[in-house]
């Protein structure tokens, strides 16, 4: 297995010699909201399901999610997770040589590795906000025949424009564009916002239930792209890839429009209001540079003799789990991620993190 993550709560669980409850993940981007109302006794109420093989092609459900994104069915697929696609893509695209806007997540470069196809780094500069040069990045775009975007992307919540996204697709038909939109409903109405209404023939978009509706668990993930791509993809999918607890999800998430349609605003003006309150918490240490971003998790640079894995380190004594980000290319070991949860964690973050930067 490649694995090109962060900390794993389980195997910290193990060394602090506590259960996994036992501490506050701020590593992990899930939302502190989720799951909506009424999902899991939803699921607890339909535990027969398991003694019984789930559709074979997920039809249902992807039916559903066209639907939602006004598109035709044939042109959705699903999957054991956002992951099973990722690792299919340079293989399906016949990828050769790959272009990665970074630093972002590490499964995009890892998948290429995977397929021994070239990938190559894009990276952002910490001084423009982590903002792409468009017209450097054109010049990168050009040398390549597949490119992979986070929107926003992790970890540095740069949110795209979507006008600016657009062009660049447009500006490269014979490229493909693989845009990755796990969070995007934290920042936006994903569905009227999406890349998916470019409806460009070169552009690939990834849909993730698991980060904005917390169940991560149940693994399952959507890939949206015009017919002729989605081809490509169908014979990679192995049959049965979503399990019966896992439609079942997604069918309750996207049949109950109006119970989801309100829990993503409330999510949405959560992440808002929270992620200002962390920010102020935190304005006045000098130690620390926040970056502005578009969701819920949040990257810092820690600007004293304190570095990433002292902060990390000493969080864990309290029980608290953060993202050393030192090892996504393009940061260094003064990087660090935090996914906010309720006012009460968040605030006490702040607080043990002024205390740990101290000089």
């Amino acid at each position: 297995m490649i694995i090109g993550h962060g900390g794993n709560i389980h195997d910290v669980a193990a060394k602090l010699g506590c259960e996994p409850a036992d501490i506050i993940d701020m590593s992990s981007n899930l939302n502190p909201l989720g799951p909506p109302e009424g999902l899991v006794q939803f699921l607890k109420d339909r535990m027969d399901t398991i003694i019984s093989l789930p559709e074979v092609n997920s039809k249902k459900i992807t039916s559903l999610l066209a639907e939602r994104y006004g598109i035709a069915h044939e042109s959705v697929l699903a999957g054991n997770g956002t992951t099973q696609f990722i690792y299919n893509i340079p293989r399906a695209l016949k990828t050769e040589k790959a272009l990665v806007v970074g630093p972002s997540y590490a499964d995009y470069s890892d998948a290429c590795a995977m397929h021994k196809a070239e990938c190559r780094m894009f990276i952002t500069r910490e001084e423009d906000g982590f903002r792409p040069d468009m017209e450097e990045l054109k010049k990168a775009v050009a040398r390549v025949d597949t490119v992979f975007i986070c929107n926003p992307n992790n970890p540095t919540g740069y949110l795209w424009d979507n006008g600016a996204l657009e062009m660049l697709c447009r500006s490269f038909p014979e490229t493909f564009f693989v845009i990755d939109e796990s969070y995007l409903p934290f920042a936006c109405d994903s569905y009227s916002e999406s890349a998916v209404s470019f409806r460009l023939p070169n552009v690939i978009v990834l849909n993730s239930m698991s980060k904005v509706f917390r169940i991560p668990g149940l693994r399952v993930g959507f890939l949206l792209a015009p017919v002729p791509l989605i081809y490509r993809f169908e014979s990679l999918v192995l049959p049965w890839s979503v399990n019966a607890l896992a439609q079942a999800a997604v069918g309750y998430l996207l049949e109950n429009r109006a119970l989801v349609d309100n829990f993503l605003r409330e999510t949405r003006n959560f992440v808002k209001k929270e992620r200002q309150v962390f920010v102020d918490a935190l304005a006045s240490e000098p130690c620390m540079t926040v970056y502005p971003g578009g969701t819920y998790f949040i990257l810092a640079r820690l600007t004293g003799s304190k570095k990433a894995d002292d902060l990390y380190k000493g969080l864990l004594e309290h029980r608290i789990l953060i993202r050393n980000c030192s090892n996504f290319e393009g940061l260094d070991h003064s990087f660090v991620r935090f996914s906010l949860k309720d006012r009460a964690a968040n605030l006490a973050l702040a607080g043990h993190i002024s205390a740990a930067v101290k000089d």
